[in-house]
């Protein structure tokens, strides 16, 4: 069980996770609308376990409306029974500004950010400190794959820029 650090004190823990693999398009559809393949399902709900385990509950999740991530993250909602999710439109296709307004305008609790690569990747080598777990993100981040990083929150109430990272949840059978 990862330890929580709101008992030193104001904290944000961000959890990131890229949605689980997704089928490849059928013709006539877009790639926005490719959902999760049998395969991708089964890793969101290992790692979803693992992280019902480990105590890594978010408090709301915000997710890109592509198919395939917003299956992720209702799949994610309903293992921890029931979650706010909120759609982001520019999660999908607007780089990593995107993704940093969310994190930037947190002001304390657990965001978990359902998103695509190679923006949750940038973002995650962007924000953590070095360790065993950063190191394991040279490897690449997969599908399924769920870091979660804790920040400091400062006087002015917002995250430090660069947190420590907790966790890195992997499909156990990938």
């Amino acid at each position: 069980m990862t330890a929580d650090p709101a008992a030193n004190g104001p904290f944000f823990r961000l959890s990131l996770l890229r949605h689980g693999h997704a089928a490849w398009p059928k013709p006539g559809t877009t790639d926005f609308d490719r959902p999760l393949d049998p395969e991708g399902e089964a890793e969101v709900m290992d790692v979803a376990e693992q992280a019902l385990l480990s105590g890594l509950r978010p408090d709301r999740i915000i997710v890109s409306p592509a198919r395939r991530c917003r299956q992720t993250a209702d799949q994610f909602a309903r293992a921890f029974g029931g979650l706010p999710i909120e759609e982001d439109p520019e999660l999908y296709a607007n780089g990593e500004d995107a993704y940093l307004k969310h994190i930037i305008g947190a002001a304390a609790g657990r965001l978990l950010i359902v998103g695509h690569n190679p923006m949750i990747e940038i973002i995650a080598q962007q924000l953590t400190d070095t360790g065993p777990i950063t190191d394991m993100l040279c490897a690449g981040y997969p599908t399924a794959g769920l870091l979660t990083i804790d920040f400091a929150i400062s006087e002015q109430r917002a995250p430090a820029l660069r947190g420590h990272a907790v966790s890195f949840l992997l499909p156990s059978f990938s």
